[in-house]
């Protein structure tokens, strides 16, 4: 009867005692020491090993599987070859939200499919003959007047139908423009790295916006009884401010939306440094377009929407371009956004501020003040109000102000390139810690505006990143 031997597995790198100090040469001395030993034995490398140390049968078993896994990650690395596990990448970058409500984090995820589905139900219905998307797609109210051409509008209740919808567009505009659209351009222009593709894209759909937006109100104001000038922002209040130019009206409507659609879209971004700067920003511009919409103060308002937007169009267009690797223009364009900050921001506005106080009460009589007049809200308390709004305004402005002097200081001090972080990520400040990142619930999710080159993580908003 032939007996058959069962054959020993060998390994001729398992069998080497490791110690944290050994060199390669070492190494392979003793592997050929063994196996010439194992040759003259006629063992295996195990067996004579096991013997040679006084080891037990489970010992010597161990210890050769622990040498095992150092061995096949010498031999790996030594070929070349990778060892993380396909599919997982190491440059996936955590973003931290401004939020921890499971419902905003869900539409975080899915704003383009949830929107693009609404506005094609609206559409679908408007297409197929109905007459209730009438109310969210065109602009109601429109006011009786004797000559049929001078189309003229009055604010009513349909209103908030129509800056609803406009939300909608919005919002699905930008995740469209950030998810392929704007990730595309930055690709072609060699824009490498997830967080530049992300930042590039935000910057270049604010661009695009206010651009457009900003162009559209000020065509409407070259139209207007008050371009260029203050003192008829309340001229013939109310009766000339009650009817609104079908141009006004759109933009006024529009810009709400914008404004609006901010403060959902500041919770599903990366948390920046100046978060509440940002949201005390928001929510008293809002409250100054809005309130100046109810109570009539239209021209106000529009003159108040042009001179906000006009710097963040250098800003835009400085920090865009900053990505994309370039020095010299970002640096010009951000001294053209830092003379235009004075000139809108506080030269004008503090102008607008006096007007608002001064020509107001001045310019419309006191017959013609609240409650004395029909559809008349001028009084001290409404222009108080307005007073305390640009008032806050004002202290954000003059904050943010202060970091731009910092960042002139730094370039012409140090030479340094003109690098606006008032809205960096807060993930590279210092005020937030490892562990403080680790104990984050985090959420996997599609709206990444550059899903294409890398995975996103999207996080809630932990209070210990406060």
């Amino acid at each position: 009867m032939l007996l058959l031997k069962k054959r020993q597995p060998s390994s001729t790198l398992a069998v080497v005692e490791h110690s944290p100090g050994s060199s390669s040469s070492d190494t392979a001395n003793e592997i050929a020491d063994l196996q010439e030993a194992s040759a003259s034995a006629k063992e295996p490398i195990r067996v004579l090993r096991s013997r040679q140390k006084g080891l037990s049968p489970v010992e010597n078993h161990k210890e050769c599987e622990a040498l095992d896994g150092d061995a096949k990650t010498r031999r790996r690395s030594s070929a070349g070859i990778d060892r993380k596990k396909p599919g997982k990448r190491t440059d996936e970058k955590k973003v931290i939200l401004n939020t921890r409500n499971p419902a905003i984090i869900w539409l975080a995820n899915n704003e383009l499919h949830a929107s693009l589905l609404l506005l094609a139900v609206v559409y679908g219905s408007n297409w197929a003959g109905y007459e209730w998307p009438q109310l969210w797609i065109q602009m109601q109210h429109k006011a009786l007047t004797a000559n049929p051409y001078n189309v003229r509008y009055v604010r009513g209740i349909h209103d908030i139908k129509f800056v609803a919808f406009w939300i909608v567009q919005i919002i699905a505009a930008r995740a469209l423009c950030l998810r392929y659209v704007m990730p595309a351009i930055g690709s072609l222009l060699s824009l490498k790295g997830s967080r530049e593709t992300r930042r590039f894209s935000e910057m270049a759909w604010m661009l695009l916006y206010i651009t457009a937006s900003w162009t559209i109100g000020f065509r409407v104001w070259q139209n207007s009884p008050y371009y260029m000038t203050t003192a008829t922002l309340f001229a013939n209040y109310p009766d000339d401010h009650v009817l609104m130019p079908y141009g006004l009206k759109w933009y006024y409507l529009v810009q709400s939306a914008f404004w609006v659609s901010n403060v959902y879209t500041i919770h599903v971004e990366e948390r920046r440094k100046d978060y509440y700067e940002m949201m005390t920003h928001h929510v008293v511009t809002i409250s100054l377009v809005l309130s100046s919409y109810y109570f009539h103060f239209t021209r106000f308002g529009h003159a108040f929407m042009l001179v906000m937007d006009l710097p963040d169009i250098f800003l835009s267009s400085a920090k865009m371009i900053r990505y994309l690797g370039r020095e010299v223009l970002p640096n010009i364009l951000f001294g053209m956004f830092a003379v235009s900050w004075v000139v809108t921001k506080h030269y004008l506005c503090l102008k607008m501020m006096y007007s608002t106080w001064k020509q107001g009460f001045d310019i419309v009589p006191p017959e013609r003040r609240y409650p004395h007049y029909p559809n008349s809200y001028m009084s001290v308390p409404v222009a108080s109000f307005f007073w305390i709004l640009l008032c806050m305004l004002q202290i954000v402005l003059i904050y943010w102000f202060v970091l731009i002097v910092k960042i002139i200081q730094r370039m012409f001090v140090k030479g340094e390139c003109a690098d606006d972080n008032r809205s960096d990520d807060e993930d590279e400040s210092s005020s937030v810690s490892p562990e403080a990142m680790a104990d984050q619930k985090t959420f996997t999710a599609e709206n990444s505006v550059s899903s294409r080159s890398s995975s996103t993580t999207l996080a809630a908003r932990s209070p210990s990143t406060s």
